[in-house]
């Protein structure tokens, strides 16, 4: 083993800090189209016994991982890269010594050693003298392939990491189980909504809670939904970042994310209406089954690709034909083969679920027997969304009496959709679940139907944007107030509608201030006797006092109030409670 020069300065400082290993690429890579997660794309003996690890036990939260590569340089294992033919070489390594060495000086926070897996000429590329600098601890592991692998195994299980939990089983219930799909819905515990102000600016600093645990002790659903397409955007867990971005280093169970309970369940799926317009899923067989394993999803469901009769591009509208639809039904079909194939091979721990998409009744229902054959044991249904109550009623018909034929009982899952008109039926024939955002999304989305009150009617929130906002300043002093003048009514309108809720107030007076101050908008020709009715109606009846969920119990009236993401996103935790109640009463 060769030691670079030690530094003990920091000793304290690094003593809880992780340890990272670096591995060196290698020149065997798994043959696929497409960007794979850097620790899944290359298949040397390194990265083998790593992978042979990982299907053991959980990733140790005391443990990174990264990859001197000699095409991309110093990336994160889970940084998504595509294969190359690049070799390393001396004058490579030379010239990227800068760059390697300034992204290792970037990582040194937080870890408190590193431990260097890589051959010779990598080792050219790293400035030994400012490495001392950073890390309390800090080798190179040098002898013949063997004693390097070993060494790598003895390292990983230093880490002290628990067992991988076996394949879970669904429970089947005498309901359907409720999935929340995930939208980053995560909220400032300490924001102060009496004066609007989060914890701190900086949100990477805010004690932030998913609504999923700010609900408790009232559960909120039986699991969530994240979608794979995430990584092609910059919110949510499995959202895209630099190849050496610190998040890159370490995936975080999708599980301690979400703060989910044991008997709750992460679902994974792949986001198709997020690229129904590309020609194909912008998602690989091979993407989905990496990350579904390296994040521990209990449920992930196959890559599919929805055959919609037109779809919206930057060019406009187009018309999808015949042979095309038929084509994404049969390249989702193809995919699921693909999919359970891919998950025995790499001994995944994730339950797979086929998603089977359909032209209409018939298409879907004759494809079951396909799916039961590849081996699935749970399906979905996609391509429900834009599809009427009567259309998916026929479906999930047609695809019932097509599962009584064969003598398998698979879990049935149906991809986007509630439907409240025909929860009776889906428990009728046997649905084991569905997902839906549609309630918690309405709390901003419409005019009318913010909140939903325990008497099951839907009340309308009352509108108090706050002048923070540019736009929203912008427009009402377009219309010649003073900022002052704005803050005031501002104010006025919250102050009234608190009194009126400790009852210090009548009704039409803490409606009249939010009128005066809700007429300065730029709709104000569309505040008429309707909008009046909806605000009266919401006051009078009071629904937040009905409520005993923890937002209704914290916020009061704030929580009819619409006003910054905070407060509307406690709004649509509550409407979710109560979807939740209807499903499992």
């Amino acid at each position: 083993m060769m030691d670079f020069p030690l530094n003990r300065k920091k000793v304290r400082q690094w003593r809880n800090g992780k340890r990272l290993i670096v591995l060196g690429c290698s020149a065997t890579k798994v043959k696929v189209d497409g960007a794979l997660p850097a620790i899944t794309l290359y298949d040397g003996p390194m990265f083998r016994v790593l992978r042979s690890f990982l299907r053991e036990y959980r990733w140790p939260g005391s443990l990174s991982v990264a990859v001197l590569s000699a095409k991309y340089g110093m990336i994160g294992a889970l940084a998504q890269i595509e294969t190359y033919g690049q070799r390393m070489t001396s004058t490579l390594a030379d010239r990227l010594c800068q760059s390697v060495t300034g992204t290792l000086v970037k990582w040194s926070v937080g870890h408190h050693r590193v431990d260097f897996v890589i051959g010779q000429d990598y080792v050219r590329s790293i400035d030994g003298n400012e490495i001392a600098k950073r890390y309390f601890e800090h080798r190179v592991v040098e002898g013949p392939i063997g004693v390097k692998l070993n060494q790598l195994h003895d390292m990983l299980r230093s880490e002290g990491s628990a067992s991988r939990p076996a394949e879970r089983e669904l429970t089947r219930l005498d309901r359907p189980l409720y999935f929340l799909p995930d939208w980053d819905d995560f909220i400032d515990e300490n924001y102060d909504f009496i004066n609007d102000r989060f914890s701190t600016e900086k949100r990477s600093e805010r004690n932030e809670k998913h609504t999923i645990t700010l609900m408790r002790p009232k559960r909120l659903c039986d699991g969530v939904l994240v979608s794979l397409a995430q990584y092609l955007g910059w919110k949510g867990l499995l959202k895209r970042v630099d190849l050496s971005d610190l998040s890159s280093l370490a995936p975080r169970s999708v599980r301690d994310h979400f703060s989910l309970e044991s008997d709750q369940w992460a679902f994974g799926d792949c986001g198709a209406f997020s690229y129904v317009a590309e020609p194909a899923p912008t998602v690989t067989v091979e993407q989905a089954v990496a990350l579904y394993d390296l994040y521990e999803f209990d449920l992930g469901a196959s890559v599919d690709h929805i055959p919609v009769e037109q779809v919206f591009t930057p060019e406009g509208r187009s018309t999808l034909t015949d042979y095309e639809r038929r084509s994404r039904v049969k390249l989702t079909r193809d995919n699921a083969d693909r999919f359970i194939g891919l998950h025995k091979k790499q001994r995944a721990r994730f339950i797979p679920v086929g998603v089977i998409q359909g032209l209409g009744p018939r298409s879907y229902a004759n494809q079951v027997g396909s799916y039961l054959d590849m081996g699935y044991r749970h399906l979905a249904l996609g391509g429900l969304v834009p599809r009427t109550d009567h259309e998916i009623r026929s479906i999930v018909a047609a695809v019932h009496a097509e599962l009584r034929r064969h003598a398998e009982n698979p879990w049935l899952h149906l991809l986007g959709i509630f439907r409240p008109s025909l929860q009776s039926y889906f428990r009728e024939v046997g649905v084991g679940g569905f997902d839906s955002a549609s309630y918690f999304r309405k709390a901003w989305l419409r005019s009318d139907q913010n909140f939903l009150g325990t008497d099951g009617r839907w009340y309308a929130a009352i509108r108090v944007p706050p002048l923070r906002d540019p736009r929203t300043r912008l427009r009402l002093q377009e219309d010649g107030r003073s900022g002052a003048e704005l803050e005031r009514l501002e104010r006025h309108a919250l102050k009234k509608l608190r009194l009126y809720a400790r009852r210090k107030l009548d009704l039409e007076k803490a409606l009249a201030a939010v009128l005066e101050y809700d007429q300065l908008l730029s709709r104000a020709e569309l505040i008429d006797q309707c909008l009046v009715t909806a605000y009266r109606r919401t006051l009078d009846a009071r629904p937040w006092e009905a409520c005993d969920c923890p937002m209704c119990t914290k916020l009061g009236i704030d929580v009819l109030i619409f006003r910054g993401k905070n407060r509307n996103k406690c709004r649509g935790a509550h409407n979710t409670l109560q979807l939740f109640r209807t499903v499992t009463r």
